[in-house]
């Protein structure tokens, strides 16, 4: 973060919020760390530099002379956030509510998510840890720099950064005075974000040229680290699947995809579902076109758009990478490059589902699956012992409830019955099991009988058995 000769943005990436009343920027300071300002600080502007929705930046030095940056929230803005969350959530329960078609968008969905990253934004920790991982994630990186972050001076309403000076990225031409060629910046960024996102899944999710500065002809600065993102690995392949099959204009392997990462409400009319797919590459990224050609963020929202139709939408992760992408090839338009996000883009999907298909990644997964089983085969049988013992002592009870209309469980039981008792009692006659009555076995003798009387309660339910229709008709006509 920071100005012209610093860290960029603050807060939502505008500087053209209102400061707060001076001095109440100081007295924060002062309360979240415990300690009057100039025993924290050589020295510290009460007039900020910039200032954004939720936060104010002012430049400071440190005690040993270290040049700074202090972001600290705006007076009140936590409150305001829960406030203007708690309005929204309500306008999004009322809207769903009363209009289906406003209902497919599910925004209490969007309005949660939305909560979770305002939330997020209001915790100044949140961007420290963010700047930590990914100034660790970066660190094989020499040309971009992540600005350090004193912790010691951090609290959830301060963020204290070491001062970054540079210039703000421009033009192209004013890219080019800096010393740099635009065409290579541009593949250093865009190899950079995808290092990121098929590596670890942690990245930056707003690459665009107001959140650098260009230090020297060999480094840039990158900055505002509150919006970031994180795609697992299971995701991770799906997003670089679908990447391949829009690429290689796949449409079947497209919907599957697609498919298999949307949550679905009900059956999808898969042939209709393909054909709407097939229209919307043709009309948006029609075969030969390069991404120069094309405007991807109309792409994306006439996609979420054929989702919708069919009762889908995106999660979102998928969506933030979506945009993600959309920023990464505006980067390159905006200085003027020649360089096209699909010469990086094709190569990192390709490479990664490779890399996912591998014999050495399938042998891990395997490994994974029988050491999951074996823990399973560990603890099944301690598992069920507890089971058994909470029976014994009475803690524990199953309940079982059949939806039985015809009585088909009852003449199933009856029958197992019977035979077993036939087949008991036959063991018994044969063998004169004693106690015998003139050498013949009394236990099988009254085997025979409870076999003979289940057998005749069968015969009995038998002839007088009614279907559910049959009983329906005859409660209709006592009725009437």
């Amino acid at each position: 973060m920071g100005g012209r000769d610093s860290a960029g943005k603050v807060g939502s990436g505008q500087t053209s919020f209102p400061a707060d009343p001076a001095g109440r920027a100081r007295a924060r300071v002062e309360r979240e760390l415990g300690r009057p300002i100039h025993e924290v600080f050589a020295s510290f502007e009460d007039e900020p530099f910039g200032s954004g929705s939720v936060a104010q930046a002012h430049h400071a030095v440190l005690k040993d002379g270290t040049p700074a940056v202090v972001k600290v929230l705006h007076d009140g803005a936590e409150e305001k956030v829960a406030e203007d969350l708690g309005l929204m959530r309500h306008l999004a329960a009322f809207a769903e509510r009363v209009d289906v078609d406003i209902q497919r968008f599910n925004p209490v969905a969007v309005v949660d998510q939305f909560a979770k990253m305002m939330t997020q934004a209001i915790d100044l920790r949140h961007e420290l840890r963010n700047m930590q991982r990914l100034a660790a994630a970066l660190s094989d990186l020499e040309w971009l720099v992540v600005p350090r972050p004193f912790t010691d001076l951090s609290t959830a309403g301060v963020l204290t950064m070491e001062l970054m000076p540079g210039s703000p990225m421009g033009a192209g031409d004013e890219v080019r005075a800096t010393g740099w060629d635009v065409d290579d910046l541009s593949s250093k960024v865009v190899d950079a974000w995808l290092t990121m996102i098929f590596s670890s899944g942690f990245y930056h999710a707003d690459p665009h040229p107001g959140n650098f500065l260009i230090a020297d002809a060999e480094h840039v600065v990158l900055l505002d680290f509150g919006d970031v993102g994180f795609v697992a690995g299971p995701r991770r392949e799906d997003v670089a699947a679908m990447l391949l099959a829009i690429a290689s204009r796949d449409v079947a392997a497209l919907t599957d995809v697609v498919l298999d990462v949307c949550p679905t409400r009900g059956n999808v009319d898969v042939a209709e579902m393909e054909s709407a797919i097939e229209e919307w590459l043709a009309t948006y990224v029609p075969e030969g076109s390069g991404s120069r050609d094309r405007d991807l963020k109309t792409a994306v929202s006439a996609g979420a758009m054929v989702l919708r139709d069919f009762g889908l939408s995106l999660p979102a992760d998928v969506t933030m990478l979506l945009n993600v992408v959309m920023r990464l090839e505006g980067f390159g338009r905006k200085l003027g490059s020649a360089q096209t996000i699909d010469d990086q883009l094709r190569p990192f999907a390709g490479r990664y589902i490779r890399e996912e298909h591998s014999p050495q990644k399938l042998v891990q997964r395997a490994i994974r699956s029988v050491t999951r089983w074996r823990h399973l085969a560990r603890d099944l049988p301690r598992d069920i012992s507890g089971v058994l013992a909470r029976f014994r002592e009475g803690e524990a009870r199953v309940e079982v409830n059949f939806h039985d209309a015809d009585g088909a469980a009852d003449k199933v039981v009856d029958g197992l019955v019977a035979s077993a008792a036939l087949i008991g009692s036959a063991q018994l006659l044969s063998r004169g099991a004693p106690p015998r009555l003139k050498g013949v076995s009394v236990l099988g003798l009254i085997g025979v009988g409870l076999a003979a009387r289940t057998l005749r309660r069968i015969a009995v339910r038998r002839d007088g058995h009614q279907t559910v229709r049959q009983r329906l008709i005859t409660t209709v006509r006592r009725l009437r």
